[in-house]
């Protein structure tokens, strides 16, 4: 019989992770939880195109059995067809979570900063902190249902300066103008800003978008995504978009094969249907509208919006309503963190999913 006495001297695998590692939190994506109504992580309400159906079905057999073009040269092209770039000056990621690795690899050294208005998407920080860099925290100026860029944002000796514009949990914007400024004032940085959610401000008919500006800016990068307005989160895709010179170093940086055949193929096809990605934006716009209004006549307040949610002040009721929403079946987002303890984010679903959460908010309020 085999002695399997664990030597006295023979660490933990638990042991031998990188400290950063073993002390940090993990970041807590939303909660995916079957059977319950899903406002609480932002998809888009409707499902994804027609075109992007029938491409799924045409998959074949060498779209699995091989690998899948490495720099994914058909979606770069769509992409830049769409938003008006050159190929090369795009590169796809498995999400933009993925684009925001890639950028955290190639600039960001052991010790260096990276700054952001506060609160915002809690990823920026769980990148900062396995990079080895620092995040430094600035809050945003709240006036009255603005949130305001903070004034020194670009005086902190960052590296790297990231913006979530519409930002996330606020849904509010900043304008282009603005970030602009930060462009120029922040000379040497890098500016990301990440437009995971612009799609719902551009279709109110807003100037929100960085990316015709992109040839101005050498400093800047422009994050889009496929999760929210294609309504694609189980695809993973997102793009980035930078200066031709910027795209061909990230391309060192990122997994060899990191967008697979089947999310190319349907990111082609989403972006090729752009009357159904408008209508389906225009949708999400109306039921918003019907959400605040209802929201609105229970006396309850959020920041203006500019994305396909709202950050719904409650006070101190806040976790007792999001936890009897949950008993009803509906999921919303609630943070433990001070600065959002007393809010909810409510994701726009679809009409029957919004009517069901204005029910259940009437009975509670």
């Amino acid at each position: 019989m085999s002695d399997k006495t664990v030597p006295p001297n023979r660490k933990s695998p638990l042991d031998l992770l990188r400290p950063t590692v073993r002390d940090m939190p993990g970041y807590t994506p939303g909660e995916q939880l079957a059977d319950l109504v899903k406002l609480n992580t932002n998809e888009g309400a409707f499902g994804p195109s027609p075109q992007v159906m029938a491409a799924l079905a045409a998959i074949g057999d060498e779209s699995l059995r091989l690998y899948p073009d490495p720099s994914s040269g058909k979606l770069r092209a769509a992409a830049a067809a769409r938003y008006g770039v050159a190929p090369e000056q795009v590169l796809a990621g498995n999400g933009s979570d993925d684009c925001l690795t890639i950028l955290y690899r190639a600039f960001l050294d052991g010790g260096q900063r990276v700054a952001c208005p506060w609160p915002t998407y809690g990823l920026y920080e769980t990148l900062a902190v396995l990079q080895g860099a620092q995040l430094v925290r600035l809050p945003f100026q709240q006036i009255g249902r603005r949130f305001e860029l903070p004034p020194d944002l670009t005086k902190k000796r960052a590296k790297m300066i990231i913006l979530a514009n519409p930002n996330n949990p606020s849904s509010t914007l900043i304008p282009v103008d603005e970030l602009r400024r930060v462009c120029d004032q922040a000379a040497k940085s890098v500016v990301v800003v990440d437009e995971a959610y612009v799609d719902f401000a551009l279709g109110a008919g807003v100037d929100a978008s960085l990316l015709p500006y992109l040839d101005q800016h050498p400093n800047l990068v422009v994050l889009r995504t496929f999760s929210k307005s294609y309504s694609l989160a189980g695809a993973r895709l997102g793009l980035l978009f930078a200066s031709a010179p910027v795209v061909e170093a990230l391309m060192k940086v990122k997994d060899s094969y990191n967008v697979n055949a089947i999310t190319q193929a349907l990111g082609v096809a989403a972006l090729g249907d752009r009357a159904y990605h408008e209508d389906c934006v225009r949708r999400t716009l109306d039921e918003r509208t019907h959400l605040e209004a209802a929201i609105g006549e229970l006396g309850l307040t959020w920041p203006e919006a500019a994305a396909n949610f709202l950050l719904v002040e409650i006070g101190e009721r806040a976790e007792e309503i999001y936890r009897t929403l949950k008993q009803e079946g509906l999921l919303v987002r609630w943070w433990r963190a001070p600065e959002l303890r007393t809010k909810i984010r409510i994701s726009v679903g679809k009409p029957e999913d919004n009517a069901r959460l204005i029910a259940a908010l009437k009975k509670l309020f």
